[in-house]
């Protein structure tokens, strides 16, 4: 028995949506592209997942127009790396929303440290998932920054990982 149906065919666009973005481990994979970790070996080291089951996220999330696969190295073993397409990118502002209500109506663990979104324009927290109400621009990759405060190291920005 499959675990949902297919809805690539409805006509109501979050069904279509959801078919494409609604699994768990395209999200997660999707928070680890926009913050640079582009290989399948840092993808499965950092989000512990099993090789069948990474596999065969991005081989569906490449074949959904949200990654292409690049090919890096000059081994005799083909490596790529995955990037983010157009859509991909597009799909920034559901990330952000995801991450503002999980803040707002979930527990985090004693601890886990808060993640922030901050426009980079203006330097403010975002309060929107897609528009920063403080300089009135759009939450791009290129103007966006994830940081965890108190952590180490400089912050994560996703222009960096574009």
């Amino acid at each position: 028995m499959p675990l949902r149906s297919v809805w690539s065919d409805k006509a109501c666009p979050i069904a279509r949506g959801l078919d494409v973005l609604g699994d768990a481990w395209t999200l997660v994979i999707m928070r680890e592209l926009f913050t640079g970790n582009t290989r399948f070996e840092g993808l499965r080291v950092e989000l512990g997942v099993a090789d069948k089951v990474l596999s065969a996220r991005l081989t569906r999330m490449t074949e959904a127009g949200l990654v292409t696969r690049v090919p890096y190295g000059g081994s005799v073993r083909p490596r790529v790396e995955y990037r983010l397409t157009d859509a991909g990118h597009d799909a920034l502002p559901v990330l952000h929303a995801l991450a503002q209500w999980g803040a707002a109506h979930t527990t985090a663990p004693e601890w886990a440290r808060p993640m922030a979104i901050t426009c980079t324009v203006c330097g403010n927290p975002a309060r929107s998932a897609d528009w920063c109400t403080t300089c009135d621009q759009p939450l791009t990759t290129e103007r966006t920054e994830w940081t965890r405060p108190g952590a180490d190291g400089p912050p994560v920005r996703l222009a960096d990982a574009a």
